[in-house]
């Protein structure tokens, strides 16, 4: 058994500093959104001692309503991508979601004597425009290992609400905000042409398959032979995930902690953990990643897969550049083929499909996932949904006895 501790020492200053500051970092992006009124305040006409006392309240407020708003945002758009399996439809929900954030700071700054609409409606439209390309700048650099997604939303709308404050004190912020704007427009072209190109298609080169395969189920296998044979490819990779940056990250700053028994990895928060993180988008604990390897591979041979489909082992790759360096490697084997990207609409298929549209001109192939056969009923103890080999190693697990694969690898159940 093993567990991540922080780098400083339990009783320094500098552990207690790095506890309060991951437990709170949420918030704190948060408190830094409420105090762009200040800003406003300090540039305009006198206010009285009553104004200044609910503006100084304003941190505490955005510290406690912004961070469950980011969540809800993604929350919604999980639920409008687990239904559509297209990105654009839950980009454009998030503008109307984040234009109340937008309409509350601009209507604090009038009521403080700031004029944020001088411009009209196109001023308002840059402003909404903008704020929504920092909130996809934000959520692309989660999708790219830096951050959380809930956490990287918190600071854009924190950054978005000094945006809009600062139009308000009339500081020369136009080029930032046109900028921003730009970032958003072309967020929003690129979704819409990945969401194309998952319609119309070429019927010929290899496909890629990432996830956590924790563990592989019917349906990879189903949707394997469904992409082979609805795009006519050569081939497909599969790879899984070996620790997720997210998790890495986290056990490095003491925010989680990790126990490993039986081939299984299980993380669970610790006390540094911050409440507005969601640490865990894709499960709490995993089957070792060379397990799941051999239980890839074991699974393939079932279904009688092993000349069309490849399980790749990356490691190193993986670790350096995650599923965009993999996707690299696959580019560097068929130069000019076209690359297909199979994945479903849960959070963890969504995740992956950003990373296509992230790497270049990849054709996405969305599955919309039914909850039917999932691998979180497996974990829990699900029987008859994955391939027969799975199921006898599953069912010596659960017995408590070694398992030997086709391969020759052995599984130890110790």
């Amino acid at each position: 058994m093993a567990q991540a501790r922080s780098a400083a020492p339990a009783g320094s200053f500098a552990g207690s500093f790095r506890r309060v500051l991951s437990r709170y970092r949420t918030k704190l992006y948060a408190a830094l959104g409420g105090a762009a009124l200040w800003l406003v305040a300090s540039r305009a006409a006198p206010v009285s001692d009553a104004v200044w006392v609910a503006v100084g309240v304003a941190p505490l407020a955005a510290a406690l309503v912004l961070p469950r708003y980011a969540a809800l945002i993604g929350r919604l758009e999980d639920r409008i991508n687990l239904k559509l399996a297209l990105v654009t439809p839950a980009r454009l929900v998030r503008v109307v979601l984040l234009a109340p954030l937008v309409a509350l700071v601009a209507g604090a700054a009038a009521a403080l004597g700031a004029e944020v609409w001088s411009g009209g409606w196109r001023e308002q439209a840059a402003l909404l425009a903008a704020v929504n390309g920092l909130y996809a700048l934000a959520v692309t650099l989660a999708y790219h290992g830096h951050g959380e997604r809930t956490g990287n939303g918190v600071l854009a709308m924190a950054g978005g609400a000094w945006l809009v404050a600062a139009s308000g004190a009339h500081w020369t912020m136009w080029p930032l905000t046109l900028a921003l704007a730009g970032v958003f427009v072309v967020h929003l072209g690129m979704g819409l042409l990945s969401d194309l190109r998952s319609r119309f298609y070429p019927r010929r080169g290899v496909g890629v398959f990432f996830g956590s395969f924790n563990p592989v189920h019917k349906m990879h296998l189903k949707l394997l032979g469904d992409l082979i044979e609805e795009r006519n490819l050569d081939k497909v990779y599969v790879h899984a995930t070996t620790v997720p940056k997210l998790h890495r990250d986290a056990l490095k700053a003491g925010e989680i902690e990790v126990v490993e028994r039986a081939g299984v990895r299980e993380y669970r928060k610790s006390a540094c953990a911050d409440p507005g993180k969601n640490y865990f988008p894709t499960g709490s604990w995993f089957y070792a990643y060379e397990l799941r390897l051999e239980l890839l591979r074991a699974a393939i041979r079932d279904a009688g897969l092993e000349g069309k489909v490849e399980v790749l082992n990356c490691p190193e790759v993986y670790e350096r550049d995650g599923f965009f360096g993999v996707l690299a490697h696959v580019r560097a084997r068929h130069t000019g083929q076209p690359i297909h990207g199979l994945h479903g609409s849960d959070p963890g298929g969504m995740w992956v499909r950003n990373i296509f549209d992230d790497s270049g001109w990849i054709y996405p192939f969305p599955v919309t996932r039914t909850g039917h056969v999932s691998a979180t009923a497996i974990r829990e103890g699900a029987v008859g949904l994955t391939s027969a080999t799975v199921e006898k190693f599953l069912a010596a697990k659960r017995r408590g006895e070694d398992f030997v694969f086709p391969s020759g690898y052995v599984f130890r159940n110790g």
